[in-house]
């Protein structure tokens, strides 16, 4: 399996292998019609849309590790979190199924649209276990309610953080900040002046910039959030790389504590609009300009806003600020309510059926 974080540090993987999820290197590619456009030559595109042919984005390269570990530990369910269209969960639920394990999913609210439908009804084809939260500040209370009912029901279960953004699931793009480096360093694209990637959970961006610096290649990552400030902090993402460092650390590349020293780390809080899955004009167009000139899919719920984000930088960019490399982090291949029946939600439980009545017509798929 290609894993350049084991080839960097081989400890960690006598410790700790991670399953064989992603489909790796994933594609750079130029978007060469969107850079004649806008008049701005090098805009590029990291295409993790296609981590895996299953379920891809973001979240395969972190639950590669994190199941891994629930296995090795002998659990047998997950409990996750996220709101009620969550890709994080459905792709936990995807994956975390086919390894054995039960999955259990705490959902909360957010703004009603057909992705959201979709992956609340993917989860009936999943035989996710679901249970709506009326808040996200209720979910710590709710989380621990869970895990102590199903260990006490013998279960054995582990918790997988929102998004998974643990310092375990931050490796999955440390990984990917090596593997991009790499391709940098082979000639498949020019170093970026900028990385620009969404901004959710914190993991995603904390993971690049801890690889990028461990691969010396001294390129910002742009996080573009997605989400208030009161769930995520601005100081949690460098907090998780150095987690991560220091996880590295332990298993024998102390180089790692050094690398969390100099990250490149940038945060962008322009796009957030009304908040969390509130699609935004300027989202709206950026995925229609990005599907448009480089038929690439986006949604207006994270990647939309870091496309956004992108071609406002590439708009006011200068002639010595580089290329820009825009991180893609929605999955190409739909989760399975993409095709289910119109009752299916039905088979939910009553809870979710009132966020089945009309939607508006704009998309506004989670990442």
């Amino acid at each position: 399996m290609y894993s350049p974080l084991l080839e960097l540090c081989p400890r960690l993987g006598r410790a700790l292998r991670p399953l064989p999820l992603v489909e790796g290197p994933t594609a750079v590619e130029p978007l060469a019609r969107l850079s004649a456009r806008l008049g701005r030559g090098a805009l590029w595109i990291k295409r993790d849309d296609r981590t895996s042919p299953e379920y891809g984005g973001n979240k395969p390269r972190k639950l590669a590790w994190l199941l891994a570990q629930a296995l090795a530990r002998g659990r047998r369910s997950l409990v996750t979190a996220g709101a009620i269209g969550s890709h994080h969960a459905v792709a936990t639920s995807l994956f975390g199924r086919r390894a054995g394990l039960r999955v259990c999913a705490l959902l909360t609210p957010q703004p009603v649209s057909p992705g959201v439908q979709e992956n609340l009804v993917s989860h009936v084809a999943l035989g996710t276990e679901v249970r709506l939260v009326q808040g996200t500040a209720d979910l710590p209370t709710a989380l621990a309610r869970e895990l102590v009912r199903k260990a006490l029901g013998g279960e054995r279960p582990m918790l997988v953080l929102p998004g998974g953004s643990s310092p375990l699931g931050t490796l999955g793009f440390v990984e990917a900040g090596l593997e991009l480096a790499e391709q940098v360093r082979a000639g498949a694209c020019p170093r970026p002046g900028a990385v620009v990637v969404a901004l959710g959970s914190g993991g995603t961006a904390a993971g690049l910039a801890l690889g990028l610096a461990l691969a010396g290649l001294d390129v910002p990552i742009v996080g573009v959030r997605v989400v208030p400030r009161s769930w995520l902090p601005p100081v949690l993402p460098r907090l998780l790389a150095q987690a991560a460092a220091a996880l590295l650390a332990r298993h024998g590349l102390p180089s790692a504590l050094r690398a969390a020293m100099r990250l490149r780390l940038e945060l962008d809080d322009s796009q957030l609009g009304p908040g969390y899955g509130h699609a935004t004009t300027a989202a709206l167009a950026a995925i229609e300009r990005l599907q448009e000139d480089e038929r690439v899919e986006l949604e207006p719920t994270y990647t939309g806003k870091a496309a956004a984000a992108f071609l406002a930088r590439a708009a006011h960019a200068g002639p010595h600020d580089g290329p820009l490399l825009l991180w893609h982090t929605f999955s190409s291949t739909p989760g399975p309510g993409r095709h289910a029946e119109p009752a299916t939600h039905l088979r939910l439980p009553s809870g979710f059926h009132r966020f089945f009545g009309p939607v508006p017509a704009a998309r506004n798929d989670p990442a």
